[in-house]
């Protein structure tokens, strides 16, 4: 469930006359004299009533063999925009409190808001008792729980690391631990969000072009495909899906080297069952039809999908995405059952009045479901911001502004419901025992959450047992504990070479996806491998296959997102300790530094600076050790000249291995046509001994004694 809130093109107008009134929303619209329209009136003219959350059940259409039922309501909550369970069935809620409060969207960044967990305490499936985690902050978008405490996402551009120190569930400890949706403050709809734990052991993230991971306390972060807008979720077969406001969703598989495609919905194709007037360009001609709806959708927010959950086989690999706009929640099924999916159909059913409808759809406008996910019972969870203005001010048009406040779209806020959609066949699967039984559990939350917690706790101790279920369990609980075993390091060749030749199409898939994990070079496709590979290429099934040709002749594709493609330097190939160290490097380097210095060497303005030709990294190794090991604080000069377009601070590193540091810096002195000696393992454990009372970064003075 981690994305958030909106990507919708909703809002208000006031009772004014817009030859007197300009929102920013009317910047894009060429013809003015449209702004002026009050077609709502022929649809929907009287103001519309708050309902009760009682009310609004009997609002609903759903599924036949499915039925929705209330987990949480206000005051408990207050503008929920996020909702996240942890391993002990809490639900963790995100609040909007001062999002779009007037027509004017005042206050919009004070601190009012607050992160409340949420408990069912007899178990009747509704919450009953709620704690405030934290509060004061301003429009938290997003977290997730992680080990010893949880990563929020702030509105004024934070990730804080929270921490309860006493065990009352009251964060009494915060730390910003990255710059994270910078543009939320001017730009809500349009910043960074999602914080979704995939099965590769990174959290991905839409409006984003970063993967983030949670590791000893540090959050590291590599680059990737940029992606959606509000919401992220993944399937059991590592398949990312996301959406924009005018999209119900887009896939793609890069964690699985891009070999699934990318299926999208065929159509934006919207069916609601109630007039549809309060959008934000309602006014253009055609947009809503004679029956008052609008055909195609516009604004979608988060999305889910049912993948290894209570839904049953016929549900299986269906995406649920949400319509706030439409008062919506639109169901996708998948074409074929993977690994043959190439699409998926939208599921509408008749509708008496309507004709069609969606798979959940109300008559209540204040209906707002933006966000969702599956939960540990394998249900579905809906987030509603449950109030009739939705569309943030910077994209308002008079037109909806008007239209609001004749209609009260603007009043009953600080509301606010959960929901779960229940199958009527609905029997509770049982909780695992422990962390490892977990990674075997039929439902894809419990193998995800438990993978995420064992990674993050580098729980080498589990190995063994891990490695058990990697290669004895069940299909999905031998992949999960792969990718596990590669997370906290410990995946063998023997893991490998025996999944390679498993009955099941998606072990043998990861099998090969993760072999180069089981050695010094996870990038580079093991040689020991390839007489394997060459016999999974005469699989009739068609993705492995293909896959297993790939890279028997190729190799793993380069899986760095930069357009950067390293190099590596004729002197480097011709001798063999060099060239592995350099790889090696490559590796490390890829996965800690290139976030900020990026795959080219050249670095980011206001972030990091470029090590191209940098004296930092080609002059005295013990310069560049100190920097890498301890950190760097206050200005700095490179190459004799002040640097003054990025942070005084670079962070220590020191919590890398000898191997990898000397590996690390190896690289970074011999590539994007830098070229100096090579650093040992020696040198890094000689630092590291000289310098183990030393706690604080160096400066640049001390450093260039």
């Amino acid at each position: 469930m981690k994305s958030i809130l909106l990507a919708i093109t909703l809002g208000t107008s006031l009772l004014l006359p817009s030859s007197g009134w300009t929102q920013s929303g009317d910047k894009k619209e060429k013809n003015k004299d449209l702004l002026d329209s009050t077609n709502w009136r022929k649809w929907a003219p009287d103001p519309v009533p708050y309902l009760n959350a009682e009310e609004t059940l009997d609002t609903f259409k759903i599924a036949p063999g499915f039925r929705i039922e209330l987990v949480a309501e206000a005051p408990m909550i207050k503008d929920p925009v996020f909702a996240e369970f942890d391993l002990k069935g809490r639900l963790w809620v995100c609040e909007f409190q001062t999002y779009m409060k007037d027509l004017d969207g005042s206050d919009e960044n004070v601190a009012d808001s607050r992160v409340m967990v949420l408990e069912d305490t007899n178990g009747d499936g509704k919450m009953d008792k709620s704690t405030v985690f934290l509060d004061d902050v301003i429009n938290p978008r997003g977290l997730t729980i992680v080990e010893g405490g949880a990563l929020v996402a702030t509105g004024d551009g934070q990730l804080l690391f929270c921490e309860d120190t006493d065990g009352d569930l009251k964060a009494d400890k915060r730390t910003p631990v990255l710059e994270y949706a910078t543009a939320a403050s001017g730009n809500i709809e349009h910043a960074e969000n999602g914080l979704h734990y995939a099965i590769d052991n990174w959290m991905y993230n839409s409006k984003s072009n970063r993967r983030l991971q949670w590791k000893d306390g540090t959050i590291l972060a590599t680059d990737t495909k940029s992606r959606g807008q509000w919401g992220m979720s993944t399937d059991a077969y590592g398949r990312l899906y996301y959406n924009t406001n005018s999209a119900w969703f887009y896939t793609d598989s890069e964690i699985y080297d891009r070999q699934y495609g990318d299926p999208r919905a065929k159509s934006g194709l919207v069916r609601g069952i109630r007039t549809n007037t309060a959008m934000n360009r309602a006014y253009n001609p055609g947009m809503i039809k004679e029956d008052g709806r609008i055909d195609r959708v516009t604004s979608v927010s988060g999305l889910a999908v049912h993948s290894h959950g209570a839904f049953g086989e016929e549900w299986e690999g269906t995406i649920f995405s949400f319509s706030p706009g439409t008062n919506t929640v639109a169901a996708f099924k998948p074409d074929k059952p993977m690994p043959e999916t190439k699409g998926f159909n939208q599921v509408h059913y008749p509708d008496e009045k309507w004709s069609q409808r969606e798979f959940l759809a109300s008559t209540d406008e204040r209906f707002r479901p933006v966000n969702g996910s599956f939960g540990p019972d394998g249900c579905l969870y809906i987030v509603d911001l449950n109030r009739g203005v939705i569309q943030h001010k910077k994209f308002l048009t008079s037109y909806l502004r008007r239209q609001s406040a004749e209609r009260e779209l603007d009043k009953h806020i600080g509301k606010g419901r959960i929901w779960r959609v229940v199958p009527e066949k609905f029997e509770k699967v049982p909780a695992p025992t422990d962390l490892v039984e977990g990674l075997n559990h039929p439902y894809l939350w419990w193998r995800l959450n438990c993978q995420k917690r064992i990674v993050e706790q580098h729980r080498k101790d589990l190995a063994t047992k891990i490695t058990e279920v990697a290669m004895n369990g069940t299909d999905p609980g031998q992949a999960h504990a792969m990718w596990t075993l590669a997370g906290i390091g410990a995946l063998s060749k023997e893991v490998v070479s025996k999944n390679l030749e498993d009955d099941g199409w998606f072990v043998r898939m990861t099998a090969l996806r993760l072999a180069g994990e089981s050695t010094p070079l996870p990038h580079i496709f093991p040689a020991d491998y390839v007489s394997h590979a060459k016999a999974i290429g005469d699989s009739n099934t068609p993705v492995l296959s293909e896959y297993a040709n790939l890279l028997a002749t190729k190799g793993y594709p380069n899986r760095f997102a930069s357009i950067y493609k390293d190099k590596e330097p004729g002197w480097i190939k011709k001798d063999k300790d060099l060239h592995d160290s350099y790889q090696r490097g490559l590796t490390t380097y890829s996965q800690y530094c290139a976030a900020c210095h990026q795959p080219h060497g050249k670095g980011l303005t206001n972030l990091a600076p470029s090590l191209v030709k940098s004296d930092w990294v080609s002059d005295n190794p013990h310069v560049l050790i100190g920097v890498a090991m301890n950190g760097l604080s206050g200005p700095i000069s490179v190459n004799g000249k002040p640097v003054t377009d990025v942070p005084p601070i670079m962070p220590p590193h020191n919590f890398l291995t000898d191997q990898q540091m000397a590996d690390t810096l190896t690289y970074v002195r011999n590539a994007w046509g830098n070229k100096s000696d090579k650093i040992t393992p020696a040198q890094i454990k000689e630092y590291r001994e000289a310098h183990k009372e030393r706690p604080a970064p160096w400066t640049e003075a001390e450093l260039r004694k």
